[in-house]
């Protein structure tokens, strides 16, 4: 009996902890966790009485408050947080280089969206719609803001045809 009460809280404390430190807000954990625990506790009051029902209610308390304080202060947050932030926007740098009309190739698929090469520089663009293949050659039809617009760079004989 003692042997399955050890395994209730000792899976029951895992997982709570597992619930504060590593997936927080997920709440399966956490409720799977004091479910177990509790059934480990509540084992000890039915099979061994009060007196030791209480000192394992103790003593996997004080567990799960030795395990927290020790996470806490061993920096775990600070591993698995994130620090920086993102301050740079697409095509922030190159849009003063870049001009409507100006050729170019698609370096990765168009879908709308992808990667062209203009002037040596490898940009975000998107397409109208047009799904392009890689190494099209395209041309820019406007910029607005950081967006680049392109369309196949043959595009214009085929309207005038």
């Amino acid at each position: 009996m003692w042997l399955a009460i050890v395994i209730l809280l000792v899976v029951g404390v895992l997982l709570i902890l597992t619930e504060l430190i590593f997936i927080p807000g997920t709440t399966i954990f956490g409720i799977a966790g004091l479910v177990l625990a509790a059934t480990g506790v509540i084992m000890a009051f039915v099979n061994f009485g009060n007196g030791t029902g209480f000192s394992v209610l103790g003593v996997t308390f004080a567990c799960i408050l030795v395990l927290l304080f020790i996470s806490i202060r061993s920096n775990t947050w600070e591993k698995i947080s994130l620090k920086s932030a993102i301050n740079s926007r697409v095509n922030d740098d190159v849009k003063n280089n870049l001009w409507k009309g100006d050729k170019g190739i698609a370096h990765s698929a168009l879908r709308p969206g992808g990667k062209a090469e203009f002037k040596d520089i490898i940009v975000e663009v998107s397409t109208l719609g047009q799904y392009l293949e890689a190494g099209t050659e395209v041309r820019i039809l406007s910029i607005q803001d950081n967006r680049i617009i392109v369309e196949p760079a043959n595009a214009e004989h085929t309207k005038n045809t």
